[in-house]
C-alpha cells in the first residue's frame, strides 16, 4: 500500500516513514502544500496522512484542491490541532479520519489499513 505524508517535521516525517514501513507500506513524504499538490497530481496514493500546519499554508486547501478534482483517495488528518471544532473543520472538508499529535504510531497505520 503507497501513503503519501505531507509533514513539514523531518523528524517525525522519518519516524513515520521507517515505522510505517516496517508496518508494510510503501511511503513518500513531501513537506509542503505545492510539493504535495505536485505528487498527487503525478501519482497514485492509497491513502495520504496530512498535517494541516504546513509552510506555504494549510493541509486542508490540499485536500480541498483534492475533492475538487474528485480524487476520493482517503486521507487521515494528523495534526497538533485537535479540538472538536479542528475535527468537525477537518471532516466536513473531506477527510476520513482525523488523528492529533501525539499519536501511537501503530494506531496511524491501523487507520490507514481501515480507510484502504
Amino acid at each position: 500500500m503507497r501513503i503519501l505524508i505531507v509533514e513539514d517535521d523531518e523528524v517525525l516525517i522519518d519516524g513515520l516513514k521507517v515505522g510505517l514501513g516496517l508496518a508494510g507500506f510503501t511511503v513518500d513524504a513531501v513537506e509542503t502544500c505545492a510539493d504535495a499538490a505536485a505528487a498527487l497530481h503525478a501519482s497514485t496514493f492509497d491513502a495520504v496522512v496530512l498535517d494541516l500546519m504546513l509552510p506555504d499554508g494549510s493541509g486542508l486547501d490540499v485536500l480541498a484542491e483534492m475533492r475538487q478534482r474528485d480524487d476520493a483517495t482517503p486521507v487521515l488528518l494528523l495534526t497538533a490541532r485537535d479540538s472538536v471544532a479542528d475535527r468537525v473543520s477537518g471532516l466536513d472538508a473531506g477527510a476520513d479520519d482525523y488523528l492529533g499529535k501525539p499519536f501511537d504510531l501503530d494506531e496511524v497505520a491501523a487507520r490507514l489499513r481501515a480507510l484502504t
